[in-house]
Protein backbone atom coordinates (compact mmCIF):
# COMPACT_ATOMS: atom_id res chain seq x y z
CA UNK A 1 0.00 0.00 0.00
CA UNK A 2 1.55 3.61 -1.03
CA UNK A 3 2.60 5.60 1.82
CA UNK A 4 1.21 8.98 1.49
CA UNK A 5 4.33 11.58 2.11
CA UNK A 6 3.59 13.83 5.36
CA UNK A 7 3.84 17.91 5.02
CA UNK A 8 7.01 18.70 6.97
CA UNK A 9 5.41 20.71 9.72
CA UNK A 10 8.19 23.02 9.63
CA UNK A 11 7.94 23.92 6.13
CA UNK A 12 7.07 27.56 5.27
CA UNK A 13 4.11 28.65 4.00
CA UNK A 14 3.36 28.71 0.66
CA UNK A 15 2.59 32.63 -0.02
CA UNK A 16 5.43 33.43 2.02
CA UNK A 17 4.94 37.37 0.80
CA UNK A 18 1.82 36.89 3.80
CA UNK A 19 4.72 37.19 6.17
CA UNK A 20 5.15 40.56 5.88
CA UNK A 21 1.27 41.07 6.46
CA UNK A 22 0.60 43.26 9.54
CA UNK A 23 -1.10 42.01 12.13
CA UNK A 24 1.14 39.11 13.10
CA UNK A 25 -0.34 36.41 15.34
CA UNK A 26 1.04 36.82 19.08
CA UNK A 27 2.32 33.91 19.83
CA UNK A 28 1.07 32.12 23.49
CA UNK A 29 3.77 30.70 25.54
CA UNK A 30 2.18 28.57 28.13
CA UNK A 31 4.64 27.25 30.63
CA UNK A 32 7.55 27.88 28.75
CA UNK A 33 10.36 25.76 30.19
CA UNK A 34 14.02 26.85 29.29
CA UNK A 35 16.12 23.90 28.08
CA UNK A 36 19.26 25.28 27.01
CA UNK A 37 20.77 28.88 25.83
CA UNK A 38 23.10 30.31 23.02
CA UNK A 39 24.29 33.37 21.57
CA UNK A 40 25.36 34.73 18.31
CA UNK A 41 27.99 37.29 18.82
CA UNK A 42 30.97 38.66 16.90
CA UNK A 43 33.56 37.35 19.94
CA UNK A 44 31.68 34.17 20.41
CA UNK A 45 30.72 32.89 17.02
CA UNK A 46 32.74 30.05 15.35
CA UNK A 47 33.79 31.27 11.87
CA UNK A 48 31.72 34.41 10.17
CA UNK A 49 29.39 36.01 12.74
CA UNK A 50 27.65 37.52 9.74
CA UNK A 51 27.08 33.48 8.50
CA UNK A 52 25.73 32.51 12.19
CA UNK A 53 23.16 35.08 12.17
CA UNK A 54 22.06 34.58 8.29
CA UNK A 55 21.90 30.57 9.55
CA UNK A 56 19.30 31.74 12.48
CA UNK A 57 17.85 34.57 9.95
CA UNK A 58 19.07 37.49 12.29
CA UNK A 59 19.78 40.67 10.92
CA UNK A 60 24.04 41.18 12.13
CA UNK A 61 23.80 44.06 15.17
CA UNK A 62 26.97 45.27 16.53
CA UNK A 63 26.72 43.13 20.07
CA UNK A 64 25.03 40.44 19.19
CA UNK A 65 22.23 38.20 19.65
CA UNK A 66 21.08 35.92 22.78
CA UNK A 67 19.23 32.89 22.52
CA UNK A 68 17.15 30.77 24.57
CA UNK A 69 15.67 27.35 23.68
CA UNK A 70 12.30 26.86 25.38
CA UNK A 71 9.32 24.21 25.11
CA UNK A 72 6.25 25.50 25.68
CA UNK A 73 2.36 23.82 25.65
CA UNK A 74 0.73 24.12 21.88
CA UNK A 75 -2.80 23.47 21.34
CA UNK A 76 -2.98 19.80 21.84
CA UNK A 77 -0.85 19.87 25.75
CA UNK A 78 2.20 18.55 23.93
CA UNK A 79 5.51 20.36 24.97
CA UNK A 80 6.56 22.14 21.77
CA UNK A 81 10.25 23.73 20.95
CA UNK A 82 10.47 27.31 20.25
CA UNK A 83 13.90 29.91 20.56
CA UNK A 84 13.38 33.33 22.00
CA UNK A 85 15.73 36.05 20.78
CA UNK A 86 16.79 39.21 22.15
CA UNK A 87 19.70 42.00 21.27
CA UNK A 88 19.98 42.67 24.69
CA UNK A 89 23.27 40.57 25.03
CA UNK A 90 23.66 42.39 28.63
CA UNK A 91 20.62 40.99 29.93
CA UNK A 92 20.87 37.68 28.28
CA UNK A 93 24.28 37.17 30.14
CA UNK A 94 22.80 38.86 33.32
CA UNK A 95 19.76 36.45 33.20
CA UNK A 96 21.58 33.12 31.77
CA UNK A 97 24.38 34.03 34.99
CA UNK A 98 21.97 34.44 37.25
CA UNK A 99 19.94 31.12 36.14
CA UNK A 100 23.15 29.30 36.60
CA UNK A 101 23.58 30.15 40.28
CA UNK A 102 22.69 26.64 41.99
CA UNK A 103 22.55 28.63 45.06
CA UNK A 104 20.08 31.12 44.24
CA UNK A 105 17.17 29.51 45.76
CA UNK A 106 14.22 31.28 44.38
CA UNK A 107 12.22 30.39 40.87
CA UNK A 108 13.81 33.20 38.66
CA UNK A 109 11.05 34.52 36.62
CA UNK A 110 12.13 35.98 32.74
CA UNK A 111 11.33 39.49 31.62
CA UNK A 112 9.56 38.41 28.48
CA UNK A 113 10.08 42.24 27.43
CA UNK A 114 13.62 41.16 26.87
CA UNK A 115 12.60 38.68 24.35
CA UNK A 116 10.54 40.07 21.58
CA UNK A 117 11.30 37.39 19.21
CA UNK A 118 9.81 34.55 18.85
CA UNK A 119 10.89 31.43 16.38
CA UNK A 120 9.44 27.30 16.52
CA UNK A 121 12.17 24.92 16.93
CA UNK A 122 15.65 25.00 18.30
CA UNK A 123 18.54 25.24 15.93
CA UNK A 124 21.18 22.50 15.16
CA UNK A 125 21.12 19.30 13.36
CA UNK A 126 17.90 17.19 13.64
CA UNK A 127 19.52 14.02 14.90
CA UNK A 128 21.39 16.64 17.71
CA UNK A 129 17.89 17.84 18.73
CA UNK A 130 17.92 21.13 16.34
CA UNK A 131 14.86 21.42 14.24
CA UNK A 132 15.60 24.51 12.12
CA UNK A 133 16.00 21.88 8.64
CA UNK A 134 18.84 23.60 6.51
CA UNK A 135 17.49 26.01 3.83
CA UNK A 136 13.87 26.22 5.12
CA UNK A 137 13.60 29.41 6.16
CA UNK A 138 10.85 29.18 9.50
CA UNK A 139 9.65 33.04 10.08
CA UNK A 140 10.37 34.90 13.39
CA UNK A 141 7.25 36.17 15.25
CA UNK A 142 6.58 39.25 18.22
CA UNK A 143 6.42 37.72 21.41
CA UNK A 144 3.76 39.86 22.50
CA UNK A 145 1.94 42.43 20.98
CA UNK A 146 3.65 45.85 21.77
CA UNK A 147 6.73 44.16 19.86
CA UNK A 148 4.71 44.16 16.43
CA UNK A 149 5.66 46.84 14.24
CA UNK A 150 4.22 50.00 13.74
CA UNK A 151 4.29 50.68 9.64
CA UNK A 152 2.76 54.15 10.48
CA UNK A 153 6.53 55.46 11.65
CA UNK A 154 8.12 53.09 9.28
CA UNK A 155 11.13 54.26 7.34
CA UNK A 156 12.92 52.93 4.16
CA UNK A 157 15.66 52.94 2.01
CA UNK A 158 16.03 51.71 -1.50
CA UNK A 159 18.87 49.47 -2.56
CA UNK A 160 19.19 46.33 -4.79
CA UNK A 161 19.06 42.49 -3.99
CA UNK A 162 21.16 40.28 -5.42
CA UNK A 163 20.96 36.22 -5.58
CA UNK A 164 23.36 33.52 -5.87
CA UNK A 165 22.13 32.92 -9.07
CA UNK A 166 23.27 36.46 -10.11
CA UNK A 167 19.57 38.02 -10.46
CA UNK A 168 19.43 41.58 -9.49
CA UNK A 169 16.54 43.74 -9.06
CA UNK A 170 15.89 46.83 -7.15
CA UNK A 171 14.69 46.56 -3.10
CA UNK A 172 13.42 48.51 -0.62
CA UNK A 173 14.05 47.51 2.66
CA UNK A 174 11.72 49.05 5.20
CA UNK A 175 12.97 49.43 9.06
CA UNK A 176 9.51 49.75 11.10
CA UNK A 177 10.09 48.73 15.48
CA UNK A 178 7.07 47.73 17.46
CA UNK A 179 6.16 50.28 20.57
CA UNK A 180 8.55 48.03 22.97
CA UNK A 181 11.35 48.94 20.82
CA UNK A 182 11.83 45.81 19.40
CA UNK A 183 13.23 46.55 15.37
CA UNK A 184 12.54 44.71 12.40
CA UNK A 185 14.02 44.99 8.78
CA UNK A 186 11.30 43.82 6.04
CA UNK A 187 11.64 43.53 2.28
CA UNK A 188 8.93 45.38 -0.01
CA UNK A 189 8.41 42.87 -2.26
CA UNK A 190 7.92 38.85 -2.82
CA UNK A 191 10.86 36.71 -1.10
CA UNK A 192 13.92 35.52 -3.43
CA UNK A 193 13.40 31.80 -2.76
CA UNK A 194 17.26 31.68 -2.79
CA UNK A 195 19.64 32.92 -0.63
CA UNK A 196 20.54 36.22 -1.64
CA UNK A 197 22.39 39.87 -0.23
CA UNK A 198 20.65 43.68 0.06
CA UNK A 199 23.11 46.24 -0.95
CA UNK A 200 21.25 49.81 -0.05
CA UNK A 201 23.42 53.45 0.62
CA UNK A 202 24.37 54.00 4.17
CA UNK A 203 22.54 57.50 5.11
CA UNK A 204 25.59 58.27 7.49
CA UNK A 205 27.84 57.53 4.98
CA UNK A 206 27.43 58.75 1.45
CA UNK A 207 30.56 57.19 0.36
CA UNK A 208 30.27 53.73 1.61
CA UNK A 209 27.00 50.92 1.71
CA UNK A 210 24.85 48.89 4.20
CA UNK A 211 25.13 44.72 3.34
CA UNK A 212 23.58 42.11 4.79
CA UNK A 213 22.32 38.44 3.42
CA UNK A 214 19.07 37.11 3.57
CA UNK A 215 18.29 33.77 3.84
CA UNK A 216 15.77 31.76 0.42
CA UNK A 217 12.03 32.74 1.26
CA UNK A 218 12.95 35.00 4.27
CA UNK A 219 11.19 38.79 3.93
CA UNK A 220 11.04 39.98 7.22
CA UNK A 221 13.99 39.53 10.09
CA UNK A 222 14.64 40.89 13.74
CA UNK A 223 17.45 43.88 14.20
CA UNK A 224 18.48 46.90 11.90
CA UNK A 225 21.78 46.70 9.88
CA UNK A 226 22.20 50.54 10.83
CA UNK A 227 22.54 52.09 14.16
CA UNK A 228 20.20 55.18 15.02
CA UNK A 229 17.05 56.61 13.46
CA UNK A 230 16.64 55.75 9.92
CA UNK A 231 16.64 59.29 7.47
CA UNK A 232 14.49 59.96 5.07
CA UNK A 233 15.26 58.00 1.82
CA UNK A 234 16.42 60.53 -0.70
CA UNK A 235 16.29 58.29 -3.94
CA UNK A 236 14.93 59.39 -6.71
CA UNK A 237 12.18 56.51 -6.85
CA UNK A 238 10.97 58.45 -3.31
CA UNK A 239 11.08 62.08 -5.29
Amino acid sequence: MARNNRRDRYSSPGNLAKEKLVPYVTAVLEEPEIKEYSEISPDESEGSYEGACLGAALIPVPLGWGLLHCTVRDKRGRRARVTLATDDLTYHRAFIGAASLESRGERLDLAMARYPYIRRGWPGPLRQGGSWPHGDHIPWRPTYCSACPDMNTASHLHGVQVSVSKEVRGICAVFCEGASGAKWTMLDDEPVQVLSKILIPNPDSPDSRVEFHVPPGAAVMPGWPLLGDIRRCLSPDCA
